[in-house]
């Protein structure tokens, strides 16, 4: 039998080598699903880099200038104007707003008056060379060079406690401790001719000043039902009063008559380029024609309650009485006003009203005019 068992191959017996196992930890973590987290974790910070990465290239190249060089050439002067023209209209934007439609007054030295603020991107700023130059604290109010308002306490154009005031100068005449002003004026048919005169120089001390006509100036003590009406200039009862009492209307017309004249745009005006005038002239009143001897209605009114000085022009030869004297000072010292009177001519109770009423008052006289006044003739003026 050919081929012994001695003569057959012999197959080799594989050796394999001891397989190690993982460490006790790792056989923990993949116990838990370490894996998976592990991943999660990577591809959750991915996303949060490329996240922030968009975030802050947004935040780059999105930021928005108010100024773009030009470069000098036609493309970038354009973007330039085009960039001006929306930053000026947005400024206008914030600054139409519906203006107020009354003015805020205060009378009183010391009050507080909190205004709206404007917002800071509408202001122009001074820049470093005003802040630097000018003087030393230029307007700040303590310096050299400035035009400081004064260092006192309050409001004022000194050093006295901020109570001294730039004096105010009528016809030449300085009215003593005077902020704020009124004046009466005479217009009956002698001194009508002067009101412009009178208007213009009050105007030019105070402007818009109160201003209050009477037919007349004598101080006598009213009837009990007297007409005291006070109307502005600017009523239709203006044209009445001026068209009656500055031309023939005789001056003893009965009350009752007098409360039924009405204006006729038939007849003409008389002085007509006063009556134009003082027709737009703000803060002007006039008081219904009730004779020539109650003034006291118009030195006396509410409209001239506020003044520190009233300012009386007339020629001072109507009637006047001790007793209606004595209750107009009363009612000045009340008020704590002066009065001052400018005698177009000294009448006939120019002395009386002097001793009896300004002089108590602490007021003083100015003295007629020396210039004579314009002839009716003359052209008048009206600015």
């Amino acid at each position: 039998m050919e081929g012994s068992s001695s003569d057959s191959a012999v197959v080799p017996i594989p050796v394999f080598a001891p397989v190690r196992r993982p460490n006790r930890f790792v056989r923990l973590w993949r116990t838990i699903g370490g894996g998976s987290l592990t991943l999660s974790i990577l591809i959750h910070a991915g996303l949060l880099v490329v996240a922030g990465f968009v975030v802050f290239a947004s935040q780059v190249f999105d930021k928005q200038v108010d100024f773009l060089p030009g470069g000098g050439t036609q493309q970038g002067r354009e973007a330039s104007a085009d960039l001006a023209h929306k930053v000026q209209m947005k400024r206008q934007q914030k600054l139409q707003k519906t203006p107020p439609k009354q003015r805020l007054v205060s009378t009183s030295l010391y009050a507080t008056l909190t205004l709206p603020e404007a917002p800071p991107d509408v202001l122009d700023m001074p820049d470093l060379a005003s802040l630097s130059g000018g003087g030393k604290l230029g307007s700040s109010g303590f310096g050299l060079g400035g035009a400081g308002g004064g260092f006192g306490n309050g409001v004022g154009m000194g050093s006295l406690s901020g109570r001294s005031f730039k004096p105010l100068m009528m016809f030449g005449k300085e009215l003593k401790d005077t902020r704020k002003m009124a004046v009466v004026m005479d217009v009956s048919r002698s001194m009508t001719r002067f009101l412009p005169l009178v208007a213009k120089e009050l105007d030019k001390v105070a402007f818009g000043s109160p201003l209050v006509l009477y037919f007349g100036c004598g101080l006598m003590k009213p009837p009990p039902k007297l007409d005291d009406e006070i109307n502005p200039v600017s009523s239709d009862k203006f044209r009445a009063f001026w068209q009656a009492w500055e031309g023939k209307t005789s001056l003893k017309l009965p009350a009752a008559e007098r409360r039924n004249i009405q204006y006729d745009p038939a007849k003409p005006m008389p002085l007509e380029a006063i009556f134009d005038l003082m027709s737009k002239r703000q803060n002007t009143w006039f008081v219904e024609f009730n004779g020539i001897t109650f003034a006291s209605t118009a030195l006396m009114s509410k409209e001239v309650m506020e003044a520190d000085t009233i300012y009386w022009f007339a020629d001072f030869m109507d009637r006047v009485d001790s007793e209606q004297m004595k209750l107009v000072l009363k009612t000045l010292k009340k008020r704590k006003q002066k009065l001052y009177i400018h005698a177009s001519k000294e009448g006939r109770s120019f002395v009386q009203v002097r001793d009896e009423l300004v002089l108590p008052s602490g007021g003083e006289v100015i003295l007629p005019q020396s210039e004579e006044p314009p002839k009716k003739k003359d052209k008048i003026a009206v600015q």
